[in-house]
């Protein structure tokens, strides 16, 4: 995943050579589908030169003989020569946009799985709304690699045998017409950067408009009971109206080059009425002729725009490409695709000399030593503020601590490979996450452990089978994203069920049963405790009621214990 990452998106700045060249490797990939579709490509090129030629022909030689065979012969060449140009127009559409999904696919299953995987101190992975727009942008780059680099090419086809024609019937006219693409082409350049600029400050905007938008709906709960939604709404509106303001700034220049590419079409037409007109009058040249010049020059101008749009739209992937080389540069967890060990539910973890702290601010955490034995059941306990999550953030290694080793059967965390460690050790937090899908589903969370039986049989540990059984269609209920149908304590309950499922060496229960009632939290400790007997139980605690269940209790906030 990296590898691919590191190889389509290497590391620098995005400039036009860069991303032409990103551009070239896509398509490389998938040459196969692209090389068949550029070749219809040069082939629609050929045959828009051959209906104005056949039309020339039909005034100045056919016309004059007044012959009806010919005619009717021109004519039906035309059709013809129109359905060979819908053919490979619509086999070059269908080749390209195959190969554009096929590129789509490669390049944002390695992205979503590269965004997964993002340390959780990384300013990218807490932004919501920056991260799909990542992957909207890398859409759009996947789509430029193909469609456009084949529209590129058509384009470019298209325009060297129309103005080399123009050049061997009328060299005046050819000239006239070549120095307005080049004007046309002058000012797309000059405006390029200024575009792109507006189009970075969109997404800023577009990103942090879309990041509201999610959490006011995943926090909607937040919102309600604090009465917030003048706030939310306020937010909504200054987000909005800077995203509105971000795209009409994008539209304003997008627009004045579209304008521009108009009056370049009116101006080749213009100096192609000018010079033919003039020669014809002089007798240079024929009338046949400078119909054949006026239809190639009014052809000419629908691939000079496509041409500068296509540039315009490799100019505009930099945003994206510098998306795809921040997500390819960013710290990420190496979690491999392998299979992973089952755990062996007896695991002896030693903390050694830790030490913590968040950037320069002062440690949370020091000179941290502690041990906890195979199926021993400790109590983390001490004041809000104190560690304890940091602590059990390190054990689980999401973080690195700044100083001092931490043993899971004398094998150093940063020795075992994360696949296996976060089998062999699991965290249930707080606060539980709720996917959209079935109960059963949100449970196993991993189709190796998509047991009906064993779901079934660690909702029972975890208290919450009774519930289940209620709901409308028992481990087949959806759930909505957020678990809005879910109590707090259901959840926590449901966070407790996928732990036991996964049977770990060590399980660490993060405030895991805060939300239950004292008779229930008793229930649930006691099954989980009964089942996974041979694990290293640590909980992280604020309640009497916990620590009184558990073999002994550190205490961060006051030593050691």
């Amino acid at each position: 995943m990296a590898a691919f990452l590191a190889d389509v998106a290497p590391a620098g700045t995005p400039r036009l050579h860069a991303i032409l060249g990103l551009v070239a490797r896509l398509g490389w990939r998938q040459r196969r589908l692209i090389l068949p579709a550029t070749i219809a490509a040069m082939v629609l090129a050929g045959l828009a030169l051959v209906p104005p030629v056949l039309l020339a022909d039909l005034i100045d030689r056919v016309f004059p003989s007044r012959d009806a065979a010919m005619v009717a012969a021109i004519g039906a060449a035309i059709v013809c020569i129109a359905l060979a140009d819908s053919a490979c127009a619509l086999a070059r559409r269908l080749l390209s946009a195959r190969a554009g999904l096929r590129l789509q696919r490669a390049l944002l299953l390695p992205a979503f799985a590269a965004l997964l995987r993002l340390t959780v101190d990384q300013e990218l992975a807490r932004d919501q709304g920056q991260l799909g727009r990542t992957l909207e942008e890398i859409e759009k780059l996947t789509q430029g690699a193909t469609e456009g680099l084949i529209e590129f090419l058509t384009a470019a086809a298209m325009i060297l045998v129309l103005a080399t024609a123009m050049l061997v019937v009328d060299p005046w006219a050819g000239v006239a017409v070549l120095a307005v693409v080049a004007a046309l082409a002058a000012v797309h350049v000059a405006l390029a950067q200024r575009l792109r600029r507006r189009e970075q400050a969109w997404f800023e905007t577009r990103s942090s408009y879309w990041s509201h938008i999610v959490e006011a709906i995943a926090y909607a709960g937040t919102v309600r009971v604090n009465s917030a939604h003048g706030f939310a709404e306020r937010r909504f509106i200054a987000r909005l109206d800077g995203d509105l303001g971000a795209h009409y700034a994008v539209i304003r220049i997008s627009a004045g080059l579209d304008a521009v590419g108009r009056f370049a079409g009116g101006l080749i037409v213009a100096a192609i009425a000018l010079t033919g007109g003039r020669r014809v009058v002089e007798g240079g040249i024929s009338i046949g002729d400078f119909v054949l010049v006026l239809s190639v020059g009014g052809s000419l101008a629908a691939p000079v725009l496509a041409l500068v749009k296509c540039l315009d739209d490799v100019q505009a992937v930099t945003v994206a490409f510098a998306r795809l080389n921040r997500l390819a540069a960013a710290p990420r967890e190496r979690i491999a695709r392998c299979a992973i060990p089952r755990a062996t539910c007896r695991a002896r973890l030693v903390l050694r000399g830790v030490h913590f702290a968040y950037g320069a601010d002062a440690p949370v955490l020091r000179d941290v030593s502690c041990e906890f034995a195979p199926g021993e059941r400790v109590a983390i306990v001490g004041p809000s503020g104190v560690g304890k999550s940091t602590l059990a953030s390190l054990i689980f290694a999401s973080r690195d601590s700044a100083k001092g080793t931490i043993l899971l059967d004398d094998r150093p965390l940063a020795a075992i490979p994360l696949a296996e460690l976060r089998r062999r050790i699991v965290v249930v937090p707080h606060e539980i996450d709720v996917f959209t899908g079935t109960v059963g589903e949100n449970i196993a969370l991993d189709e190796a452990l998509a047991d009906s039986e064993k779901i079934a049989e660690a909702a029972g540990i975890a208290g919450i089978a009774a519930d289940i059984r209620k709901l409308p269609r028992g481990y087949d209920t959806l759930l909505g994203h957020g678990g809005v149908d879910l109590s707090a304590g259901q959840k926590q309950r449901l966070g407790i069920a996928r732990a036991v499922l996964r049977r770990p060496d060590v399980l660490v229960l993060d405030e895991s049963t805060s939300s239950l009632d004292a008779a229930t939290e008793a229930r649930v400790l006691d099954n989980v405790l009964l089942h996974l007997c041979d694990a290293t139980v640590i909980a992280i605690t604020h309640r009497p009621s916990v620590v009184a269940r558990m073999d002994r209790a550190i205490d961060l906030g006051g030593g050691l214990g």
